[in-house]
């Protein structure tokens, strides 16, 4: 199965929006998924800004009467509560809530102004401790957010040009020198190479990211008619009976007169097929239902939500859609059975109540419809794999 996509939410004021845009045409869960890169937990969201702080809190203690102590309190303050957010924004992902991602954003932009400021007001306090501890941390903090960022490459380098310019220019205003133009220069030149290291590892983990979305599809999606396979359906039914989902129903289909395709064009022609009836499916299905080939000529649908109530009269429609006349020029059917789902009740017993339901429907005749809803329905199957009670079907 797909692993579940987070429920960040992209930002919705346009300068975050197009910060945290990797500049590339990709699909909206994995834009998603780069996002809740940046949002990194809440101890490594302090360890990150610990050294600023230490910093800050020896300036502080060797200038008393300096900027340095507001500074710290403010500092503080913002970490405090940029670690609420981050865990709000956490338990709300858990609970597959959504989660805007807006204000957390603006504090890391914002935790980067600080981390700039303070570097320029240690390079012009005269203190020479503080003029060393000062620069040589925010090059560590530099070095964090190319590793922690680069999923948003311009959010990095933003973050980057707001953490060191500020020092640059203080050095180049307060000792009035010539020669501090190639510390801006450096700082260009710096910025200018840490955007090329961030959009190469951006690149990078987009192709991995492009990489596991594809090898998911196949191991879960049917590669013939674009539908779910027999694994990432059960999968999702699995998921859905363990958190107790609401009312659950499976239709388990089977075509009627397929044999008769696949004998008389050839396999082809079945194929074809197959993909026209996977499509009638998915467009007589509500949009929350799944729908799987699990093989051969048999579909599955995954009925859930508030719609699943309607399973019988959708079944019914599909028994009409299937057998209009298709692209091939033999016409084929459809029998469907359906289970509902009981409490309890495991994803193998409610496909073999749906697998029995169209075993009754079978014996019944072709375009038929049997609901699995007592004993003696489970008991009408015969005993084994079902492909020996198919033995004569159309």
């Amino acid at each position: 199965m797909l692993d579940p996509s987070p429920t960040y939410l992209l930002p919705r004021i346009a300068p975050l929006r197009w910060l945290v845009d990797p500049g590339l045409d990709l699909p909206g869960d994995l834009r998603i998924r780069l996002i809740a890169t940046l949002l990194s937990s809440a101890p490594t969201m302090v360890l990150g800004a610990m050294g600023m702080l230490i910093v800050e809190g020896v300036a502080a203690i060797r200038n008393p009467g300096s900027v340095f102590p507001g500074l710290l309190a403010m500092d503080v303050a913002l970490l405090g509560f940029r670690v609420v957010l981050i865990r709000r924004l956490h338990r709300a992902v858990a609970a597959g809530r959504p989660a805007p991602t807006d204000l957390m954003l603006a504090t890391s932009l914002a935790w980067a102004v600080m981390v700039g400021l303070a570097t320029a007001l240690c390079a012009a306090s005269g203190d020479r401790v503080v003029q060393v501890l000062g620069p040589l941390t925010m090059m560590g903090i530099l070095s964090g957010i190319v590793t922690r960022n680069y999923a948003a490459p311009r959010h990095a380098l933003t973050m980057i040009a707001l953490c060191s310019l500020p020092m640059t220019l203080v050095f180049l205003v307060e000792y009035r020198d010539a020669w501090f133009l190639a510390g801006l220069v450096l700082g260009v030149l710096f910025v200018v190479s840490m955007r090329a290291t961030t959009v190469r590892l951006n690149r990078t983990y987009v192709e991995v990211l492009l990489a596991k979305r594809e090898s998911q599809l196949r191991a879960t999606h049917d590669a013939l008619t674009g539908l779910r396979n027999r694994t990432g359906l059960m999968d999702d039914l699995a998921a859905r009976l363990r958190c107790g989902a609401g009312s659950l129903a499976l239709l388990y289909l089977d075509l009627d007169g397929f044999k008769a395709v696949n004998d008389g064009l050839g396999h082809a022609a079945g194929d074809a097929l197959l993909v026209e009836v996977a499509g009638r499916i998915g467009a007589a299905i509500p949009e929350e239902w799944q729908a799987a080939r699990f093989g051969g000529d048999e579909f599955v649908i995954l009925a859930c939500g508030e719609r699943v109530h309607e399973a019988a009269s959708v079944a019914a429609r599909l028994i009409e859609a299937v057998k209009a006349p298709n692209g091939v020029g033999i016409g084929v059917g459809v029998s469907v059975g359906i289970g509902w789902a009981l409490p309890g009740m495991t994803p193998e017993a409610l496909l073999a109540a749906a697998d029995a339901a169209l075993y009754r429907a079978k014996a019944a005749g072709k375009g038929r419809l049997a609901t699995a809803g007592a004993k003696t329905d489970l008991a009408a199957a015969p005993p084994g794999p079902r492909s020996a009670a198919r033995v004569g079907w159309g």
